[in-house]
């Protein structure tokens, strides 16, 4: 049975909404926990070459440390002192480490460039009066197309074997807020199709929802669908596989 492009765009729309709110993390969430340490780099993205930023962790230092810094390493990248001292950077009442204190920095080293395609290793170090370090947290940096970013995007895609009407639902979130997005389908070879989402922006917590249609011209088979974040270059990605022998799927 074939729907016409109207009936079809109309009947996908409608559990756009249901997507978004399956891709939102859940407001259900256990609070009571001990957080996990992590590192909050602000802002998220910035460019490789001359992008500023301030980090900080969520919880404190342990007990016995004076003084934090943060190592930031990767290709090309053997060991960089980022927004604080080598020799550690006193630590404020909080006990939490924050490169604020200091003002923004640049994420990379001046004169480096970076690895495109790369990730890097942004490690918070506690130091005690014996300068002994330990990593109190560490996170991802990632670098796309000249552009750094510590974002985690997930997609989601429904059906994800898309068929002879060749669109799908797609759901993501980890994106900067407020960002366009874009999207293609890498094929096993590598070869790219871009491919058309709408609408092709996110909410201010970086999530979004979208119809996906595929080209007529785009065979049969097993692709990832790659959705990036038009300002933060990050990626997020997910299997789809086109089977025009069926309906829907």
């Amino acid at each position: 049975m074939k729907f016409t492009r109207t009936r079809a765009l109309v009947a996908a729309l409608v559990p756009l909404a249901a997507i978004a709110a399956f891709a939102a993390p859940s407001a259900t969430a256990d609070t009571t926990a001990a957080p996990a340490p992590k590192i909050i780099v602000t802002p998220n993205y910035g460019a490789a070459d001359g992008g500023t930023a301030v980090a900080k962790t969520n919880v404190p230092c342990p007990d016995g440390s004076t003084s934090f810094r943060f190592m930031l390493s990767g290709p090309n990248v053997p060991g960089y002192v980022f927004g604080s001292s080598r020799l550690g950077t006193p630590l404020p009442a909080d006990g939490i480490p924050d490169t604020s204190v200091i003002g923004a920095r640049l994420l990379f080293p001046a004169g480096t460039l970076p690895v495109n395609g790369a990730s890097y290793a942004l490690d918070a170090q506690c130091l005690d009066a014996a300068r002994n370090a330990t990593t109190l947290a560490s996170t991802t940096v990632k670098v796309n197309e000249g552009v750094w970013n510590t974002l985690a995007p997930v997609v989601y895609a429904l059906p994800a074997k898309i068929g002879s009407l060749r669109v799908s639902l797609v759901a993501f979130t980890g994106f900067a807020g407020g960002e366009g997005v874009t999207g293609t389908l890498r094929a096993a070879d590598g070869t790219n199709v871009p491919v058309t989402l709408q609408p092709q922006g996110t909410d201010a917590q970086g999530r979004g929802a979208a119809l996906l249609q595929v080209p007529a011209s785009v065979a049969d088979g097993s692709y990832t669908l790659v959705v990036t974040g038009a300002a933060s270059k990050a990626v997020g990605e997910i299997a789809v596989t086109l089977d025009t022998t069926r309906v829907w799927w």
